[in-house]
């Protein structure tokens, strides 16, 4: 099977439940379709500014699906954005082999978080390279973030995970090694906010908040935030807006 970046971008209005929602749902259907095998899903924030149109945050996500029918999946997905995205929703869907993501499309990720760029400016690009990009819904303005969504997670330095291969991660609480994280969901590393890397059997307390991998150096990587307690070093997941911080 051949592993692709899928990216979808502007599913939502201020009614309905965000992109995210929709890109994890998308996932399991996939799944339960026979039409592949979804791994993790990523959040991307772009430029957020003003003078550009956006539900709440200006964010995009890309799905990582591996796959031996990938017209198929791209089919199954065109129609299910189609008739899922909310009202006055501007969707777009971008998919690209994960192993042929030019880097002209990394740049236009970085871009896109910086600048204001256009859907002709995407059009261009996604012709020049042959990458599947197309506008479902509403003004079609979602294919920017879509194509953003995944030279950014392309990048592997960008981003954070909503969603990781196997357990869900909001299910994941109480005290546990990175040893027994990573035998409930794909996990590389976790590292504390200052560089220390974590052995597999440090305890780590998760009743802050589910789990908000970072992408960092191509890894998957939970940020951790070291406490000291009655003299002893304590380990708990990092505060959510320092993630924010790093991710972004």
């Amino acid at each position: 099977m051949v592993k692709y970046l899928v990216g979808i971008d502007d599913t939502d209005n201020h009614e309905s439940r965000g992109t995210g929602y929709l890109v994890r749902t998308l996932g399991q259907r996939i799944m339960d379709e026979g039409l592949g095998i979804t791994g993790g899903i990523s959040r991307h924030q772009l430029l957020f500014d003003p003078r550009v149109p956006y539900t709440s945050h200006n964010s995009s996500a890309c799905l990582e699906v591996e796959t031996n029918q990938p017209e198929g999946l791209w089919s199954y997905m065109v129609d299910y954005l189609t008739l899922s995205c909310a009202p006055g929703s501007d969707c777009g869907l971008c998919m690209v082999d994960a192993s042929m993501v030019p880097d002209s499309l990394i740049s236009w990720g970085y871009r896109a978080k910086t600048d204001l760029v256009s859907q002709t400016m995407a059009l261009e690009l996604a012709k020049s390279e042959k990458i599947k990009l197309i506008g479902l819904t509403g003004t079609h303005d979602g294919i920017i973030g879509a194509m953003a969504a995944v030279g950014l997670r392309a990048s592997g330095n960008d981003g954070r995970f909503v969603l990781l291969k196997g357990t869900e991660i909001r299910t994941i609480s109480g005290i546990k090694t990175l040893s027994e994280l990573q035998c409930l969901v794909h996990l590389d590393s976790a590292i504390t906010a200052e560089g220390e890397i974590l052995n597999q059997n440090t305890p780590i307390n998760l009743d802050q908040g589910w789990l908000r991998p970072i992408h960092k150096d191509g890894k998957i990587m939970l940020i951790i935030s070291k406490t000291n307690y009655d003299g002893q070093e304590r380990f708990q997941l990092a505060d959510k807006e320092y993630i924010k911080s790093i991710s972004n």
